[in-house]
């Protein structure tokens, strides 16, 4: 029986019994699409106890399916229920398709009721699919990498059908991907790509780069060796496994298709090692829509039917962040303070490339204080501004290039160091002695180390290197003390960099 009944009833009628036996209920509830409403099924697992956190094991029903599918088709209910997690299964906007926005809304709307009546542990909500739902779980994580709201921490697709557009056309024809895209493939195209797993045909127009964080685990029926279903696990497998963490397929010991053929332990046993990490170093989105995505905050320059592609990655030690912005990218507001990014320092330094052919603009927030100075490739750059009750340091784009930002020169003045005529950079040695620096020529390198006072005490060939980045091993035996190192390139007397390096033991 269907109840509709408002949160504040349930709250009163329903959780006094929650810490007892396996308690299942099918809720309908309002959503913020407006005059739509979802409907879904829920289980509290027995000897649930409000204020310990439970994972939320969802399953997405197969074409033509529902919500209570997921209890009277498969076994996840008892093993939910085993495991101590909660479990539930939506209905969505039709029985017949559910990788649209609409529907994956509708999950979410769910997803929050949960997060709101249940104790719920937010870092471990896994996602199965079955057939024509298999691939709704990577859909859904592909779309919502918003570390404030609901993410995935594993998704298991069974039998899933990864990419739309080909799927259409292996079919000859879909009605119920026409019905929910709003037109065929040639029609709205953007539609079925970003409502895909993958896109195989154009990488640039696919989402599976979102995945990359995304453990997966992608079966089928042993019956079905030249099925669709099995080519697209096995071709998704392919991709994926160069991209992703971590990606396993397996054949089931069933023959069955769908829910038929799914052995629900060894996907419980997968999800089982995993929870989310919502600030991962390392990024790379196609994103379908502006927003927030990891720790990136995106604005498109054309934000209408076209994918915006950046990547970012992080290092707090030195520290040191690489952002990229591929295409369509017109500005990029970066919390770096949330992945654990060290400004309590003198310097920090940013490679920021711009692919696009257009100017963009990039926004680092948690900069505790205004810069004295931001150089690019060595020279003064003066094109940026800081906005100090909003900690936000913001470039705006001259091409790409490798930034260093001071925000304290020390104590000690520099050292001029004959014949040298190139800027003064500034920097702090990390653990192990190890500096890093970046080199915009190719040719023989060597460093020298001097003392505050100019006397030279260590020194050292690098050989032949290319342009990019590279890493100087200091001695360990070195004192405390304000040093210099110049770093030089055999035959460009004018191209030498002098970088100022505090050790502190």
């Amino acid at each position: 029986m269907t109840h509709r009944i408002p949160l504040y009833y349930l709250l009163l009628a329903v959780f006094p019994v929650f810490c007892g036996a396996q308690q299942e209920y099918v809720i309908t509830i309002e959503t913020t699409l407006g005059d739509t409403t979802e409907t879904f099924w829920l289980q509290v697992p027995e000897g649930y106890q409000p204020g310990i956190a439970c994972p939320l094991l969802i399953g997405w029903h197969q074409w033509g399916g529902s919500h209570t599918e997921f209890k009277y088709q498969t076994d996840f209910d008892s093993i939910a229920n085993a495991r101590g997690w909660i479990a539930a299964s939506h209905y969505g906007t039709s029985a017949t398709h559910w990788n649209n926005h609409a529907t994956q809304s509708h999950v979410v709307d769910m997803i929050r009721w949960i997060q709101d009546t249940l104790s719920v542990d937010s870092n471990r909500i896994f996602m199965v699919g079955s057939s024509m739902g298999g691939a709704a779980a990577m859909i859904f994580s592909n779309n919502h990498l918003d570390p404030e709201g609901p993410m995935v921490a594993a998704a298991a697709s069974m039998s899933g059908i990864q990419d739309c557009e080909r799927r259409y056309y292996e079919q000859g024809i879909n009605n119920t991907m026409i019905a929910s895209f709003g037109g065929t493939p040639e029609e709205v195209p953007y539609e079925y790509h970003r409502n895909s797993a993958i896109y195989f045909a154009d990488s640039s127009e696919s989402m599976h780069f979102n995945a990359l964080h995304l453990p997966l685990y992608l079966t089928f029926g042993n019956a079905w060796t030249d099925s669709v279903w099995r080519c697209h696990a096995e071709d998704l497998y392919d991709v994926m496994v160069e991209l992703a963490d971590t990606v396993v397929i397996y054949e089931s010991a069933l023959p069955g298709h769908g829910w038929g053929g799914c052995e629900e332990d060894p996907i419980c046993d997968f999800f089982e090692n995993f929870t989310l990490n919502r600030y991962p170093a390392i990024i790379s989105v196609n994103a379908d829509e502006e927003g927030q995505y990891y720790w990136a905050n995106v604005t498109m320059r054309n934000p209408v039917e076209s994918f915006a592609r950046f990547e970012g990655s992080i290092d707090g030690v030195y520290p040191e962040f690489e952002f990229t912005m591929i295409r369509n990218v017109a500005s990029a507001s970066l919390d770096l303070p949330s992945v654990g990014f060290n400004f309590n320092t003198d310097a920090f330094f940013c490679q920021w490339d711009i692919l696009d052919s257009e100017p963009s603009q990039l926004i680092i927030e948690g900069v505790p204080s205004m810069p004295l100075e931001i150089r690019k490739d060595g020279g003064i750059y003066a094109s940026w501004s800081y906005d100090p009750a909003l900690e936000t340091l913001t470039l705006n784009g001259e091409g790409s290039g490798y930034y260093a930002i001071v925000l304290d020169y020390w104590s000690v003045p520099p050292v001029q160091l004959s014949p040298y005529r190139g800027p003064v950079l500034y920097g702090r040695m990390g653990p192990g002695g190890i500096l890093a620096y970046n080199w915009t020529i190719p040719g023989r390198l060597s460093w020298e180390l001097f003392d505050a006072l100019g006397r030279r005490v260590r020194s050292a060939d690098l050989g032949w290197q290319m342009q990019g980045t590279g890493k100087i091993i200091l001695p360990g035996s070195l004192s405390s003390g304000m040093y210099f190192i110049k770093l030089m390139v055999e035959g460009h007397k004018t191209e030498q960099i002098i970088m100022r390096v505090a050790v502190v033991k």
